[in-house]
């Protein structure tokens, strides 16, 4: 969706808005990114998007009885609740509470209804939509210019060329696009660069031995999604999906007339939010978050009394997955990223387990899905595992940040300052750059990592441009990869490119 739309998944999603867990930071992201580096980037997000537990005008929570049956159940089995779950971010080990929405006044807020807004009253900031970015073009490894292609009437083709010495180019097309866009540029794993080679880019491809041999598409991780589902006599549905052709007239004339109302909230009516850690018997924690929502799944049940409550497995999770391009230039899940670990599939069956058992207590409440006659463990183990099929939507990880340059045998594709290892002035700034999932929904945190690099972008130094036989190059080359005019970075070897004249034209 990043590439697609303006906003991307913010765009249309449910909304959902979390302060991170400090656990998310400290567990997945190197020095520098940890939880007490990012407090500062974390308190300007949550200036400007505080977000909501209450998105109706009138501070009133709508068909709450979902909530209410849950929770109560929770409350008398000993889980803590939170009216607001932000309030309390490091509170995510049997707790629960409403979900928290980027919404403000009764409508959709986030990135675009604020960072967006400012950004477009600057005279430098140019929106340019209906384009498409082909690839970076570079000499070695500094950015010159990225080629654009036209995808409507209203877009742009050509090269936009930076300028000299002090421009840079930051991604942010998202886990897929961002990986593509590398692959174009002649960044990433050799396969995938053969392949790209071999396609309708070949002829104007960078040349091999400017090729950049990084992990990019590696390390692809998203919340596994396991969903169960229950009745009780008191959950009342609500038909989100009729209200978008025909709404109940009163309810439309509140939201229309003062946002007020259930419209003001996310479809199908969201809560409450759950969480749980789970220590594997590989000594490993692993974190769940449990979203409910007032719907069922007409292949289980036809009931209106019924709620989804999908578990997502998260921060502490082993499995990975791995993006790849086709010939056609499609991004394709090749390896899907779920329960290649069994000590996963282990937090699974237990969160259940766990689940079932909070729920008890909880009179009339039944179970659908697994049914009473089946266990968390024979359902775990029958469900097929695909990327489609067990997908939260919350892909990360093809351009891990981290200190172990990935040209020399590490993980990371990007340093701690979102650079991409062997470039000087080509930056990621998206979910890519995640090393692992956080505890829920990450909306915010990759907000938060915006902040962050962009300050962090901000005190870097420009490039300095080599002298006549200065290095610009190598395979673990880190410096300067440009040469003052006239001259040119030469390459020697994989090793070590050189500042020199410049070949005649």
């Amino acid at each position: 969706m990043a590439g697609c739309m303006l906003g991307g998944g913010t765009a249309v999603n449910a909304g959902l808005w979390w302060k991170p867990n400090p656990k998310d930071w400290d567990y997945n992201f190197p020095v520098g990114w940890r939880s007490a580096a990012m407090k500062a980037a974390t308190d300007r997000v949550f200036s400007r998007i505080p977000g909501t537990v209450r998105p109706s005008t009138d501070n009133v929570l709508y068909r709450d009885e979902g909530y209410k049956v849950l929770s109560g159940g929770l409350a008398n089995a000993g889980w803590t609740g939170f009216d607001t779950p932000n309030d309390h971010p490091d509170q995510k080990n049997r707790t629960f509470g409403h979900t928290t929405f980027m919404f403000d006044h009764g409508e959709r807020g986030g990135p675009m209804a604020t960072y967006l807004v400012s950004a477009a009253t600057r005279k430098s900031f140019t929106l340019w939509m209906e384009t498409a970015a082909k690839r970076v073009i570079r000499s070695g490894g500094h950015v010159t210019g990225v080629e654009i292609e036209c995808n409507g009437a209203n877009g742009h083709a050509g090269t936009i060329q930076l300028t000299p010495n002090r421009g840079r180019v930051i991604i942010s097309a998202g886990t897929f696009g961002t990986s593509k866009l590398l692959f174009r540029s002649g960044i990433g794993p050799t396969d995938q660069l053969a392949v790209v080679q071999s396609s309708t880019d070949g002829p104007t491809m960078i040349s091999t031995q400017s090729w950049i041999d990084l992990p990019v598409g590696y390390n692809l991780v998203d919340h596994l999604n396991t969903d169960t589902i229950i009745t009780h006599p008191d959950v009342v549905f609500y038909d989100f999906y009729e209200a978008w052709d025909a709404p109940i007239p009163s309810d439309e004339t509140k939201y229309l007339s003062n946002r007020t109302g259930i419209l003001t909230q996310a479809a199908p009516n969201i809560g409450p939010m759950m969480w749980e850690e789970i220590k594997g018997s590989d000594g490993i924690v692993r974190q769940l978050q449990w979203t409910s929502r007032v719907e069922g799944d007409s292949s289980f049940t036809t009931s209106t009394h019924a709620m989804t409550m999908s578990q997502y497995l998260g921060r502490g999770s082993v499995s990975r997955g791995r993006t790849t391009i086709t010939k056609r230039l499609d991004m394709t899940v090749s390896v899907q990223p779920f329960l290649h670990d069994d000590y996963d599939k282990e937090a699974v069956i237990k969160g259940i387990e766990n689940m079932q058992a909070a729920l008890a207590n909880v009179p009339n409440l039944t179970w659908i899905v697994p049914p009473p006659n089946v266990t968390a463990s024979d359902y775990v183990n029958k469900l097929i595992v695909t990327a489609n099929g067990r997908r939260s939507n919350h892909w990360m990880g093809t351009a891990k940040i981290g200190t172990d340059d990935g040209r020399t045998g590490g993980s990371a594709v990007v340093d701690v300052n979102t650079k991409v290892y062997g470039t000087d002035n080509l930056f990621v700034v998206d979910a890519s750059i995640f090393p692992g999932q956080p505890t829920g929904n990450p909306s915010a945190m990759i907000v938060i990592a915006a902040e962050a690099a962009a300050q962090r972008l901000l005190s870097l130094a420009f490039p300095t441009p080599g002298r006549y036989g200065a290095q610009c190059g190598g395979k673990s080359w880190t410096g300067s990869f440009t040469c003052a005019a006239p001259l040119a970075c030469r390459y020697v070897d994989e090793d070590l490119s050189l500042c020199a004249q410049a070949p005649k034209v």
